[in-house]
């Protein structure tokens, strides 16, 4: 089921239980180093875990420990660094022990609000993702030529995230609010990036534009294609993500207003209704477009034989999707062993069957 991109679900989750501890963000030194950590607690008091990540490199480091008394001691399983920490009025001192057994003096104060944030930052990251962005710039890079328009493409350092914007084609206002919701989505990429280290140490993280953005006389839009491979998660992953914006306001566009299916589709994407909206009406909608058009590749195929069975409205409930010069593309998405029936090439619905035409 593709409801959020699937790396978000993956950065968020907690291992925590209802009744825990909200999470605290601390800032500070370990040495000579600048660090910012942050701790979460399970009802018990008992169990610690977090993250934390080194000012120099912002790629995020997970915790996992346990509370004796007014003692903590945490491990990152998969650096070998080892804190232990203890209060000392309204702050928390100890010492940071690497694998390679240098100790060094830890003392952090806690931290409410984020400094210095980039422009158009998401508004629902969590404090600890604000802190990690915190300082943070897009640097510009090359213009390009494309569909009669041009674009400039931002790099984030850190991260090495790449994104375009939009130079001209759409007026000013659409223009202006498309960019900033470019900007929300790269700094989102960015956050996901810096928030996934792998075995390693290393990024897990590879992502970005899949081919070319296509820019409409009325819609643009592109794909982003990301695959993660994050310490203590159970594997390596893959999703596709498309985005698309209205031209003349420059917002985001929902499925809903480009395939409206049913007298009143659920737009919220929350709650019981959404979700049978979805599974109930939207996807078997689908499959009867997808036969009119794809008559072939919808053929029936055995259910439990290994062929990839797109007539299966399950695979549809919650598609990937983005505009294109031909139509309406949806990215079916499988349960995990079929993976690689995601997401084909050939999945378009033309502009004829939409509620939106592209002139």
């Amino acid at each position: 089921m593709r409801v959020v991109p699937a790396l978000a679900v993956l950065l968020t989750a907690s291992p925590a239980l209802a009744g825990a501890e909200a999470p605290r963000s601390y800032a500070g030194s370990a040495g000579p180093t600048r660090i910012v950590l942050t701790l979460e607690g399970d009802a018990t008091g008992e169990d610690v875990w977090g993250r934390y990540f080194y000012q120099s490199v912002r790629r995020d480091i997970e915790l996992q420990g346990t509370r004796r008394g007014e003692v903590m001691t945490l491990e990152a399983r998969y650096t070998g660094d080892r804190i232990e920490l203890r209060p000392e009025g309204a702050a928390l001192v100890g010492t940071l022990t690497t694998a390679a057994k240098r100790r060094l003096p830890v003392r952090l104060t806690r931290v409410t609000a984020a400094a210095d944030l980039p422009a158009d930052v998401p508004p629902d990251l969590s404090l600890h993702e604000r802190l990690q962005l915190a300082g943070l710039r897009l640097e510009p890079q090359a213009t390009e030529a494309l569909d009669g328009k041009a674009i400039r493409w931002f790099r984030e350092a850190k991260s090495g995230v790449r994104l375009f914007r939009v130079q001209g084609g759409y007026p000013a206002p659409a223009l202006a609010a498309m960019n900033a919701a470019l900007t929300r989505n790269q700094w989102r990429e960015v956050s996901n990036a810096l928030g996934c280290t792998n075995g390693d140490g290393e990024a897990g993280v590879d992502g970005g534009v899949d081919g070319k953005p296509w820019l409409g006389p009325r819609y643009a839009s592109y794909r982003w294609q990301a695959s993660w491979d994050c310490a203590g998660a159970a594997h390596p992953d893959f999703a596709v993500e498309g985005h698309s914006f209205d031209g003349r306001t420059g917002r985001e566009m929902t499925l809903e207003q480009v395939l409206p299916v049913g007298p009143a589709p659920v737009t919220r994407k929350a709650g019981d209704r959404w979700y049978s909206y979805r599974s109930d009406v939207f996807a078997p909608a689908v499959v009867k477009l997808l036969q009119r058009h794809h008559a072939d590749e919808m053929e029936p195929v055995d259910p439990e034989g290994d062929e990839c069975n797109y007539a299966d409205p399950d695979v549809w409930s919650f598609p990937a999707w983005r505009l294109t010069p031909q139509g309406l593309w949806l990215g079916a998405s499988f349960a995990r062993v079929m993976r690689a029936c995601d997401d084909p090439d050939w999945s378009v619905l033309p502009w004829s069957a939409l509620a939106v035409k592209p002139e």
